[in-house]
């Protein structure tokens, strides 16, 4: 071929095809640095599960449960950290106590702005419902943190560009955020997904109906949580009565996490008793079912070669509070310790139904109807963690039976709960409440806050027996716990939460916001 002519094609065929070889070039260069094994933004739905798992076995059935059911007396602490914080020698002041939960908490509130802020203008825009359950996420995650530690960082968390250390908070703006949360939540839940979130959502699959119901719920709570700073208890009290009747309707609705297989993952009371014989029976809860004739009692015990017992037998020994000797093995337990596979609540339908009975009995209506049903529901709930201590897969299971039933609740609420009703209402309403969230639930961190709420209110109607919370000249407000103690990754970073720590001494002196106090 004559060669001008083999030139010419050659350059015209290397013409026609630059812009083609430009555009891809410019196209690779463009990802060419691209991490396409290691992605910086994960889909929300997937980030949702993650919460989900995290907030049920590290935050609610984790330390924070562990050392509050002491602090309440559902457990006490005969070994280790335990029962150091039993004895206050160590723990309510000590800012590594909480810690994990601390940085774990402020994770999971990042995590949860990461989905919301992708669902309203990343690549996500139009997964409201996913939206919706991130706002619940995060409603629920920062309700526990400031209802733990009071002022708290919040607003200026996650940007760490301009806000290295971050202020506090007042508890009385972060609940104001809180109910906007849920608040929006609403709106967002019943609009949907682009895609079916049903098997990312391990709570409720994607049923935005029950999501709603959850709301609701938390909104009661919250409501009766702030109710001794209310201008208008009466019309906040009939407020809770409308959000209870627009929630759960049985325990099958619960917001709860019951994903423990028993094989990969368990129970985190469960998890923890196993790994570390830390814990024993509490002879205060003990003994306010006996003085009830509870049948609870009967079935809910434990010796230590984990024989059911009652408190009849020979072998019956529970823990004192705040006095039983440092030695493992030495107690009863609970039952409930060994229910590897019970769920995790985060609301639960006896909740419900005791939020219903106390604002029946603060508005001066007859509640026992209500307390009637939350007892049963109750019982059904310790059902469930009594059954999967008998049934463990694990060598070490609970010998006994299960036989709670409608009945038992019936005979003993006419025999022993109503007579008490009628004597002091409210004072068998909280009772039972209180001994409601004895369990594997992870519900003692709850029982904590009515307690301190009940405090600040002057109401003396849960008796606890640790004498390590009376007064004395060392300690002129005794050593209950009012409050949990900051984290260390900030009081040993962040100046404003080193100051407002100070000594670790104002958990005992100092009260939440809600609850009476001033932070």
């Amino acid at each position: 071929m004559n060669k001008r002519i083999y030139k010419g094609i050659l350059y015209l065929s290397l013409a026609a095809t630059l812009p083609f070889i430009s555009s891809c070039t410019d196209s690779t260069l463009d990802n060419i640095n691209k991490d396409v094994n290691h992605p910086t933004e994960m889909a929300p739905s997937f980030i949702i599960t993650d919460i989900q798992m995290k907030s049920a076995f590290n935050i609610i059935g984790g330390d924070y449960n562990s050392y509050l059911s002491i602090a309440i007396e559902h457990e006490v602490g005969i070994f280790g950290q335990m029962y150091d914080f039993d004895q206050r020698n160590t723990g309510p002041e000590d800012p590594s106590t909480y810690n994990n939960c601390w940085e774990g908490q402020y994770n999971l509130l990042l995590d949860c702005k990461d989905v919301i802020e992708q669902c309203t203008s990343g690549n996500y825009e139009g997964y409201y419902l996913t939206r919706g359950i991130g706002k619940v996420m995060l409603a629920y995650n920062l309700a526990l943190l400031t209802d733990l530690y009071g002022d708290t960082p919040w607003s200026q968390t996650g940007n760490y560009m301009e806000y290295m250390q971050p202020d506090l908070d007042k508890q009385e703006a972060i609940y104001q955020d809180v109910f906007t949360l849920l608040d929006e939540a609403l709106e967002d839940l019943p609009k949907g997904d682009i895609n079916n979130i049903s098997k990312a959502d391990l709570i409720y699959a994607g049923d935005a109906n029950l999501w709603m119901k959850a709301v609701y719920g938390l909104k009661a709570r919250y409501t009766m949580r702030l109710l001794n700073r209310s201008s208008d208890k009466p019309g906040d009290l009939r407020k809770i009565l409308d959000y209870v009747s627009k929630s759960f309707t049985s325990a099958a609705e619960e917001m709860k996490f019951a994903h423990y297989d028993a094989t990969t993952s368990y129970n985190p009371l469960y998890a923890f008793c196993r790994s570390r014989d830390y814990l024993a029976l509490s002879k205060s809860l003990a003994d306010k079912m006996i003085s009830r004739n509870d049948p609870r009692a009967q079935q809910a015990f434990v010796d230590k070669k984990l024989r059911q017992i009652t408190p009849d037998d020979e072998a019956y020994l529970p823990a004192p509070n705040g006095t039983a000797d440092n030695a493992q093995q030495s107690y009863n337990q609970s039952a409930c310790n060994w229910a590897e596979s019970a769920p995790t609540q985060f609301l639960s339908y006896h909740e419900i139904l005791f939020l219903k009975a106390e604002a029946e009995v603060r508005l001066g209506q007859d509640a026992s109807a209500t307390l009637e049903k939350a007892i049963e529901a109750a019982f059904d709930n310790l059902a469930v963690s009594i059954n999967a201590a008998i049934n463990s897969t694990f060598s070490k299971k609970v010998i006994g039976t299960c036989t709670l039933s409608a009945a038992d609740v019936a005979d003993y609420f006419q025999a022993n709960v109503l007579p008490l009703y009628k004597s002091n209402g409210l004072k068998e309403v909280m009772t039972q409440k209180y001994l409601a969230f004895f369990g594997a639930s992870g519900e003692s961190v709850e029982a904590y806050c009515d307690y301190r709420r009940m405090l600040g209110a002057g109401e003396n109607l849960i008796e606890l027996a640790n004498p390590k919370n009376a007064i004395s000249p060392a300690h002129p407000t005794g050593m209950f716990p009012l409050r949990c103690v900051y984290g260390s990754g900030d009081t040993t970073t962040n100046p404003k939460v080193y100051d407002a720590y100070g000594d670790g001494s104002y958990v005992y002196s100092e009260p939440v916001w809600w609850a009476g106090g001033n932070r």
